[in-house]
């Protein structure tokens, strides 16, 4: 999977479309919050989408359309996660506006828990799939325990910044990891905290003995 910091043209459609899973979606969200040009590529895939939806022959509805759509309602479910245009000197808290849907008052709502030597996490979403949206918190310095993964990780820098070989990741940027993507080990540039919102699919596979001892307890 090529590194470019950037989200892929194909996950912007998707999520125009309103196709991806809550932590998808919130990554994506908040990773556009810092892209205007990526902002402006939403704008156009939306544009496009309803362009085509109009070019549609219109179908006949169900006769209980309606009453699903009431009951969906009632129900509660989740509206879709909207991009706020704007900039990271705009933002109201110290994290991206979608992400105040789990942090109204920014980083000082995080309640962390251990999760190994220098690091830090706090779950935000869990899915029926193993699907999971969670914030890191690592001192500088810290390596990340090398890893495998079981699906796509998608880590979004808030704060702060860390490596990966000669991949370098500061605020704003999208680091995406799959199974292709063996021993995995982000590594924290010195300095500041770094503050990432991460997306996993599946439980990551840890290296080490120790690691992989912890891992029921992380939950990650």
């Amino acid at each position: 999977m090529t590194h470019t910091g950037l989200l892929p043209q194909e996950w912007l459609m998707d999520y125009a479309a309103g196709s991806l899973n809550e932590a998808h979606a919130m990554v994506v969200a908040c990773h556009l919050q810092y892209h205007k040009n990526l902002q402006d590529d939403l704008r156009a895939a939306e544009d496009l989408g309803g362009d085509l939806l109009m070019s549609n022959q219109p179908e006949k509805m169900a006769a209980d359309s309606l009453d699903k759509v009431l009951s969906r309602l009632d129900a509660g479910e989740a509206e879709p996660i909207e991009v706020q245009r704007s900039t990271p000197s705009e933002m109201p808290t110290d994290v991206p506006a979608p992400l105040q849907k789990y942090l109204k008052n920014g980083l000082s709502d995080c309640k962390w828990r251990i999760m190994g030597p220098g690091m830090r996490q706090m779950k935000l979403w869990s899915g029926e799939k193993g699907e999971c949206l969670w914030l890191l918190k690592a001192k500088g310095g810290t390596q990340i325990p090398v890893h495998d993964h079981k699906g796509l990780e998608m880590t979004l820098i808030l704060k702060g910044s860390y490596h990966v070989g000669d991949e370098h990741y500061t605020p704003g940027l999208l680091e995406m990891a799959d199974q292709d993507h063996h021993s995995h080990q982000p590594v924290i540039d010195e300095g500041e905290d770094c503050i990432c919102l991460v997306a996993t699919e599946a439980p990551i596979k840890i290296h080490s003995l120790v690691g992989r001892m912890l891992q029921p307890l992380i939950g990650l």
